[in-house]
């Protein structure tokens, strides 16, 4: 009977390691081409300006290639934007800061699951870091992001 028992929480001891809880481990973020939609209703009705609800939302395309990024958009009237960036991943946390077109740099923890990411514990960097940048990192990189395809080559 003991012995049985020592191998029930034995095996309830390998189970609890193997992706059973919450607290399994993602898998990694790769590279690779990304969308995600935020809708000009969405960010008015999470408390972003007009002029950026209407400049920036829309249809996203992130590009995650090595440390290097590209977040280009395409808004429902057709405008178009772009802006660059680096990242670097320290296990799950990931610190995306901007080089050109945007700013407002910003880490979040990051959960991968099949072809979806989702996103956690967004937290604005400074010097852009006041509570109105917080609100902004949090609505825009609060949507989960669906892996389309590998990161185009460069000839």
């Amino acid at each position: 009977m003991r012995a049985a028992m020592a191998g029930i929480a034995l095996g309830l001891l390998f189970a609890a390691g193997c992706g059973g809880s919450d607290d399994a481990a993602s898998a990694p973020l790769r590279d690779g081409v990304y969308e995600y939609e935020l809708t000009q209703q969405y960010l008015l009705d999470n408390g972003i300006s007009q002029f950026q609800a209407e400049s920036e939302s829309g249809m996203h395309r992130t590009t995650l290639d090595g440390k290097d990024f590209v977040d280009a958009w395409k808004t429902a009237d057709g405008r178009t934007g772009s802006c660059r960036g680096t990242f670097e991943a320290d296990g799950t946390l990931v610190a995306f800061r901007w080089t050109s077109g945007c700013w407002g740099d910003w880490e979040m923890r990051y959960r991968v699951e099949g072809r979806s990411v989702t996103w956690s514990d967004v937290e604005a960097l400074p010097p852009y870091d006041t509570e109105e940048d917080q609100k902004v990192s949090e609505v825009f990189n609060g949507v989960p992001w669906t892996r389309i395809g590998n990161a185009p080559k460069e000839d």
